[in-house]
């Protein structure tokens, strides 16, 4: 369907994003009002898409509809089809954190989650046709690093349970 007739048909609009945000608060259908028609109907068709191709929970969808929302306001509407590898790269470096304020580096794990989002939307962006294990990387996703923890693990030892929590449980 051509995305230009349901950038002026409102009707249409109003059924792709209700069809999407089904189950899901009322903030996500308020998220996708906030940006351009166009790049909502985009978020919408990728929701119903990963419907179909997956059955995503709830959760992982409304992260999905708040997070693309984000990235097209902070890129100020732009298209997602105009979006540059440095548009995302900028997005994804807005969650850096210094060490003073995250010195357990939780950021990178958000970085990378994010990154990851990111690449399977952009893939089926570009090739929404394609089974989903065999979509290419396009070139605006291509080289984003995922970062490496400088912890091997964030738990510290008075996070596991002592020899009298194994015996009291």
């Amino acid at each position: 369907m051509n995305i230009a007739y349901v950038y002026e048909n409102d009707s249409l609009f109003e059924r792709k994003i209700e069809n999407a945000t089904v189950d899901l608060k009322p903030a996500c259908k308020k998220a996708l009002k906030r940006v351009s028609k166009i790049n909502a109907v985009i978020i919408a068709d990728y929701v119903t898409s990963m419907q179909a191709e997956m059955n995503p929970s709830d959760d992982y969808k409304k992260a999905i509809i708040i997070l693309l929302c984000k990235f097209s306001q902070i890129n100020k509407d732009k298209t997602f089809k105009q979006m540059t590898r440095q548009d995302i790269i900028s997005f994804l470096d807005r969650l850096r954190k210094p060490e003073s304020a995250d010195p357990l580096h939780k950021w990178i794990g958000t970085y990378n989650l994010y990154g990851i989002y990111l690449l399977r939307f952009f893939k089926w962006l570009y090739y929404p046709d394609v089974e989903p294990n065999k979509r290419a990387k396009p070139p605006v996703v291509a080289n984003i690093p995922q970062l490496k923890r400088k912890e091997q693990s964030i738990y510290k030892p008075s996070d596991l349970w002592s020899q009298e929590d194994d015996l009291l449980f």
